[in-house]
């Protein structure tokens, strides 16, 4: 993020990353075509190609070309001032008192960690979705994509319908963006960081399992409750569409409203046909 802050937030550099993707490499004389002072270009040129992860590199012939990171900057460059407004926001709001409070309740270090490397992780993400699979057999609520209901069943139906409302919720995410924000391509970062908005889920979940009182729970309390897992929830999976899409997270949120709206419908159609019966 820093890196990507300073490197886009001068015209002049971006300016210089957008005429080496559009060209695949240019020299050093095609860059004097910017008109800049000598001493300027080199600066800037320095800013990009000295950095702890370098968005420039050169071929032997000496051509600059642009490395993997650089890529990530150039794409992000094409998609225009909202995502470049984005990069900015987030940078910012990470030295403020309310953006600390929504990075620690988005788990926001946590899937910083997972995006940049996501498979490193896929084990402690195996895991963790047992433990909420099991954790939903004995406590008898049933996950529902995001959300859950209240029934009996064993622990092998548990376990497989939160491994399926990891998959499915993941799949809505992907189909919602392409038309959304015209995304076509899939994100093993927001893969394997949808599962982090279950955790409101777990530690409901446990209150019921080690807090019997909770799970006798009706009326206002339980909707307050209720009602504070699913806000949770929803702000863990705007934040991970807004970073690995790079869009703003107002942006995001659409998608989680309508993914949210969906399985809120889904569950008060589950539960008129448990009430039928």
């Amino acid at each position: 993020m820093d890196i990507l802050y300073n490197s886009l937030s001068h015209n002049i550099r971006r300016k210089i990353i957008l005429m080496i993707g559009n060209h695949g490499s240019v020299s050093y004389t095609d860059l004097t075509s910017l008109n800049l002072e000598p001493g300027t270009l080199y600066f800037h040129l320095d800013i990009l190609t000295k950095a702890n992860e370098p968005l420039l590199g050169r071929t032997k012939d000496k051509r600059y070309i642009l490395t993997d990171f650089g890529q990530s900057a150039y794409r992000l460059i094409l998609k225009g001032d909202d995502e470049l407004r984005w990069l900015f926001e987030m940078r910012e709001e990470e030295g403020h008192l309310r953006g600390t409070i929504i990075n620690a309740f988005s788990l926001t270090p946590v899937m910083k960690r997972i995006q940049s490397d996501p498979w490193r992780f896929w084990l402690e993400i195996l895991l963790f979705i047992g433990g909420y699979g099991y954790l939903s057999s004995q406590v008898g609520l049933l996950p529902i994509f995001l959300f859950f209901i209240e029934i009996p069943h064993d622990m092998g139906s548990a376990i497989l319908a939160t491994f399926l409302a990891w998959f499915v919720t993941y799949l809505f995410v992907e189909l919602l963006s392409m038309p959304i924000f015209g995304e076509k391509r899939f994100t093993s970062g927001l893969f394997m960081s949808v599962p982090l908005a279950f955790l409101p889920n777990v530690v409901v979940e446990l209150m019921w399992y080690f807090i019997p009182e909770f799970s006798i729970l009706t009326g206002w309390p339980l909707t307050l409750i209720l009602t504070l897992t699913i806000s949770w929830s929803a702000l863990i999976l705007t934040m991970a569409i807004a970073r690995s899409k790079h869009v703003q997270p107002i942006r995001a949120a659409i998608i989680t409203l309508i993914i949210t709206n969906a399985n809120l419908f889904l569950l008060g159609l589950l539960n008129n046909i448990l009430l039928s019966l």
